[in-house]
């Protein structure tokens, strides 16, 4: 008895160790990825924006030497202390400026989440809008692109706001009056619902999750930063705790 007891201490011990070595790698990886991956760029590429699963890096690239927006999406795989890049796609008619990973359907693998600037046959106006992928086995394919999820956006999040599976989309939303708002998307089946939206704010500084059913934000008014807690209630992001900064 004595014997078995001290094995198990051994084995947890044991995956104490190979746990924070795993943290501790991945940290570094993450910590160095972007030096990383530029240096496994191709002469005259630029990189955009990119987002890590794991050993895995999706990454927007610019093969001009523009720096505000994408014309290629790439796929790379760490191999020791370099990326090998295992897969391209050409999105040169698209122009993406943000990627990011989120389980939009709770499935547990993640979707690819693309922000763009392009029109749409229904839609001729050049302005933000989101393309969703899945990447499986060195194929992409589309999981949603449709003309508008959000309003008028330019900027947003991925979130775990609320108990139900998979992630939400967070959007800050431009308004008529020159000011903004929040407003948060589900999936469902095959596109999205709105779940909540805040008030008008002026222009917003930042956006993060604050706790579950809970976002930050941080804008200016006269001069002055207000950081605001908003809580979801009823179909709406109520403010709940407002505090003014210098």
């Amino acid at each position: 008895m004595p014997n078995n007891r001290l094995k198990t201490r051994y084995i947890i011990i044991l995956l104490v160790f190979i746990g924070l070595f795993l943290g501790l790698y991945l940290f570094v990886l993450h910590k160095n990825s972007k030096k990383d991956l530029s240096s496994a760029l191709s002469e005259g590429e630029i990189l955009i924006d990119y987002t890590i699963d794991e050993t895995t890096a999706y990454t927007l690239i610019n093969r001009n030497g523009t720096e505000e927006y994408g014309d290629l999406f790439a796929v790379f795989e760490a191999e020791g202390n370099t990326w090998k890049r295992v897969y391209e796609n050409d999105f040169k008619n698209l122009m993406p400026w943000k990627i990011d990973l989120a389980d939009i359907d709770g499935d547990d693998f993640p979707e690819i989440m693309i922000a763009l600037r392009k029109a749409t046959p229904f839609d001729k106006e050049i302005k933000n809008r989101m393309f969703i992928f899945n990447y499986q086995n060195g194929i992409l394919s589309r999981k949603w692109t449709g003309s508008k999820i959000a309003g008028i956006w330019r900027e947003f999040y991925v979130m775990d706001l609320f108990s139900a599976p998979g992630h939400e989309l967070v959007f800050i939303e431009q308004t008529e009056d020159d000011t903004e708002k929040i407003s948060v998307y589900s999936w469902f089946n095959f596109g999205f619902f709105m779940l909540a939206d805040s008030n008008t704010y002026p222009k917003i500084q930042s956006v993060s999750m604050h706790d579950k059913n809970h976002i930050k934000i941080i804008y200016i008014e006269d001069e002055h930063e207000v950081e605001l807690i908003l809580i979801a209630a009823n179909g709406k992001l109520l403010p709940k705790i407002e505090v003014h900064t210098e």
